[in-house]
């Protein structure tokens, strides 16, 4: 990562990340585990904690560093060369709190504007679209992202675009601003096990499709904002 940085003229701040392995069940204290269960309709695995946490770390680093943003990656990104282009385009405008970078799932969007090298500033109309590997926040928004996102009712990368929710102007990049590394294939969040086994019984997932419902709402009414 430093490498691929160093080549784009950017200065990289390690954040250590928390192996959520080594947080007891019952220490999680930042987990609202019922929640959790109700909205996400899954047991939430040792590693989804230990990436929420070390992503709060991230933002309470940008909230306290002289700058007007900070762009946080994962470490099994690819950094595309256009990166600083589409950085100095977002920053032409005030019309953005949260803009994320890399996506797993293509829906369709509403295009907010046009930035550099051929890419898009848009919302999803569908979703959640997935991954938190990249993403841009201001300075100014960290603390209160942070704080909307605290405690975790969900996985760091379904919260992250809930701008409906966190009331931060939450936005995207089309095509995405970053690849993924063969690193990525090993998922420590997912350390070896069956995300499909950590589902909770059918009756008990009633109330998740609810909430995912009302999400569905949500998001396409945040979406036909101007």
């Amino acid at each position: 990562m430093r490498e691929q940085a160093a080549a784009l003229g950017l200065d990289l701040i390690r954040v250590a990340a928390v192996d959520g392995k080594s947080v007891p069940t019952g220490e999680r204290e930042i987990l609202d585990l019922p929640t959790f269960l109700r909205w996400h309709g899954k047991q939430p695995l040792a590693g989804e904690y230990g990436c929420y946490v070390s992503h709060l770390a991230a933002l309470d680093a940008i909230a306290h560093q002289d700058c007007d943003a900070g762009v946080v990656f994962e470490d099994d990104v690819i950094l595309k060369p256009e990166l600083m282009e589409v950085l100095k385009a977002l920053a032409d405008r005030d019309d953005w709190d949260v803009v994320r970078f890399a996506h797993h799932r293509k829906v369709r969007h509403r295009i907010v504007r046009e930035l550099a090298g051929e890419r898009r500033l848009i919302r999803p109309l569908f979703g959640p679209t997935g991954s938190a590997a990249a993403y841009i926040v201001r300075r100014t928004a960290a603390s209160r992202l942070r704080d909307a996102l605290t405690p975790m009712r969900l996985p760091f990368d379904v919260a992250l675009e809930r701008g409906w929710a966190t009331g931060l102007r939450t936005l995207d990049i089309r095509p995405d601003l970053v690849g993924f590394s063969t690193h990525s294939k090993t998922s420590l969040t997912r350390d070896g096990q069956r995300y499909a086994a950590m589902k909770l019984p059918l009756f008990r997932r009633w109330p998740t499709l609810m909430f995912r419902a009302g999400e569905l709402v949500r998001r396409m009414a945040e979406a036909s904002r101007s």
